[in-house]
């Protein structure tokens, strides 16, 4: 009796496939195409089988392997934002002699999406390659290809599902794309300033700015989400500064206390981190003290910018100095020091 262990799936299909000559001119050469699926005659072309199961082991493919050569059989995975992926074309036509048109018209179809997916193929690369320079993670990736997809379609699209032009300009793609990485970024929590945008994309701030603007009045449900705290900023800053850990510990601590003071209450949260960064840097022990210009520099903002939110900041020096800042912070040598004070 046979065991479930010891089937063989193949076994039924090797017993029904009697074929080992071609049926029309009697060769023995046969040629299987696996990836299709068919069996061909190799003398006189004949297609004896189609559609053909093929139960051994899928190939696997390496970044790092076989380059140039591409042992699947089913090919590329397919994106849901292509236009040939998102379903069938299906025209009624003419019929009789004008049947040609109706294959003229799916031919031009099929034309107008292979270039509406060539355009959209390049800007999804665009989009990856900007992620990884902002180090924004992958995860949002496929937000922004959609927010991008989406205000495409709104671009071009007519009411009747026809395509008015089938990609974008330059400029206008490049600023498209950067407009829905500012959006989808800040929405996701971890927000990116134009000025960093701009060193990526090469997008000037104002036309990055003009472009999200657009975007939320072209595109329903889309709104960008209020910044409510400076740590995230602060925390990159610091880094790009080479500014230590508890560095900005403290100023983040010392934004949450001033940013809503009057004089400070509703001032741009990128300025308002820029400061008090800028303050502790003076402040602290290490000798690298970071200027205000380096500072200004990273934010994207302008020194003078930094210089009047600092000084928004002088008339509650006496409770930064009493309450946040530890006594004889200019003379400590270690840093387990000011991670005492802060754990108080």
């Amino acid at each position: 009796m046979e065991t479930k262990d010891n089937y063989n799936p193949t076994q039924n299909l090797q017993a029904n496939r009697p074929l080992e000559k071609c049926t029309d001119c009697g060769s023995e050469n046969l040629l299987e195409d696996k990836k299709q699926g068919d069996l061909i005659c190799f003398e006189c072309g004949l297609v004896l089988t189609s559609h053909n199961i093929d139960f051994t082991s899928e190939w696997r493919c390496f970044a790092d392997d076989q380059r140039g050569k591409d042992p699947t059989r089913i090919g590329d995975p397919n994106h849901p934002l292509l236009e040939s992926n998102s379903g069938t074309l299906i025209s009624k036509g003419l019929r009789g002699a004008n049947n040609l048109n109706e294959r003229l018209a799916t031919t031009q179809n099929q034309s107008n999406l292979q270039k509406t997916d060539r355009f959209l193929t390049q800007s999804f690369s665009k989009i990856n390659l900007f992620l990884e320079k902002n180090f924004l993670f992958k995860g949002i990736k496929e937000r922004v290809e959609e927010l991008f997809k989406s205000y495409f379609d709104y671009l071009t699209l007519r009411s009747d599902g026809s395509r008015t032009r089938y990609s974008l300009r330059k400029d206008e793609t490049l600023s498209s794309i950067a407009a829905s990485i500012f959006i989808v970024s800040r929405n996701e929590g971890i927000p990116r300033t134009f000025r960093e945008i701009y060193e990526t994309t090469k997008v000037p701030k104002k036309e990055i700015g003009s472009r999200v603007r657009a975007i939320e009045r072209s595109l329903r449900g889309v709104k960008i989400s209020k910044i409510r705290n400076t740590e995230d900023f602060i925390s990159r800053f610091c880094s790009k500064l080479g500014l230590p850990v508890f560095i900005s510990r403290l100023a983040e601590k010392l934004a949450k206390t001033v940013r809503e003071k009057e004089g400070l209450y509703g001032k741009n949260y990128i300025s308002v981190s820029a400061a008090s960064i800028h303050v502790i840097s003076q402040l602290s022990p290490i000798k690298n003290k970071c200027t205000a210009k380096e500072i200004a520099k990273v934010a994207g903002i302008s020194e003078i910018t930094l210089r009047l939110t600092q000084k928004a900041m002088y008339p509650y020096r006496d409770k930064i100095l009493k309450t946040l800042i530890p006594p004889n912070f200019n003379h400590y040598k270690l840093e387990n020091s000011v991670e005492n004070f802060l754990e108080n």
